[in-house]
């Protein structure tokens, strides 16, 4: 997962790129666990759409596995090791789901804002779009 966190870091706005890198890890840890109980090998995606005006922050993850996502748990009891991922997932991210891709297995996504962007875009004065075909 250290490299799936290297890759992701540096294409990150910086008022983001903790809570996205973690999710990152997350996922991609849960795809190979997914993948591994399918029997499959390099089926795992990860794709990262940055918004070029820099408000918002796209992840998906795909996997072999055909099992839906879980719900995150209410609680995890402390002496666990892990079933922490996708409370950490619901926390940090805007929105997230899953949704199951049509050559088999599943695609996780999560959403994220970039609260810096977010507040120049709410305090400054909307511009006015004007259709290309207009005359």
């Amino acid at each position: 997962m250290g490299a799936a966190r290297r890759w992701a870091a540096p294409l990150l706005p910086a008022d983001v790129r903790d809570p996205v890198v973690l999710v990152v890890s997350e996922l991609v840890t849960n795809a190979v666990a997914a993948d591994a109980a399918a029997g499959a090998a390099d089926d795992i995606k990860v794709e990262l759409v940055v918004d070029p005006a820099g408000r918002h922050v796209a992840l998906a993850v795909t996997d072999a596995s055909d099992d839906p996502l879980p719900e995150a748990p209410v609680t995890v009891p402390a002496d666990e090791n892990g079933g922490r991922g996708l409370l950490l997932v619901k926390a940090l991210a805007y929105d997230h789901g899953w949704a199951p891709r049509t050559c088999g297995g599943k695609c996780v996504w999560a959403l994220f804002r970039c609260p810096s962007a977010v507040q120049r875009w709410a305090v400054s004065s909307p511009q006015r779009l004007e259709c290309a075909d207009a005359a």
